[in-house]
């Protein structure tokens, strides 16, 4: 069974909104999160899947108003994980698509390789989308822009070279 561990960042995605379709393991993380950092477009039926310890914080940006900047995300998830709390990232939709989940996993990579931990886990999303279907090569993600090739395995994103 999986729950959210102290001292992890974990991005979630919501799919496509409904609660009905996140998976198990995306609504046993919400429950046993420390911190909730969503999306302005996460609905509150699914930010209300988080247990009533978690600290749950707006961090969308819409229509080019930014609440907070991506910088300022980074910081949220690294030192909220580096005091012990479980953290989830919460998407709106596929994590992977256009939603900055290669930057954010580039942040904890650089925090992982600085304080010598691991603190970055990804979690799929409860559907995949269309555009999202698997390749042979692995979904195609948007990094500030620019298509970059990931493969998701057991959870985990890796890098292809």
């Amino acid at each position: 069974m999986t729950t959210a561990e102290a001292g992890k960042v974990y991005l979630v995605g919501a799919g496509p909104g409904d609660p009905d379709l996140l998976t198990v393991k995306a609504v046993r993380l919400l429950a046993g999160a420390g911190v909730v950092l969503h999306d302005d477009l996460v609905p509150q039926s699914i930010l209300n899947l988080a247990g009533k310890q978690a600290l749950i914080i707006s961090v969308g940006k819409r229509c080019g108003r930014k609440k907070i900047t991506q910088a300022a995300i980074h910081d949220l998830m690294i030192v909220s994980a580096r005091r012990g709390q479980a953290v989830i990232r919460l998407k709106s939709g596929d994590p992977m698509v256009f939603g900055r989940a290669a930057e954010e996993i580039d942040a904890l990579r650089e925090a992982a390789k600085r304080s010598g931990r691991s603190v970055a886990e990804v979690v799929r999303e409860a559907i995949r989308t269309v555009v999202l279907k698997p390749t042979l090569t692995g979904p195609v993600a948007i990094w500030n822009g620019v298509p970059k090739r990931t493969s998701l395995d057991h959870d985990v994103v890796h890098d292809d070279p």
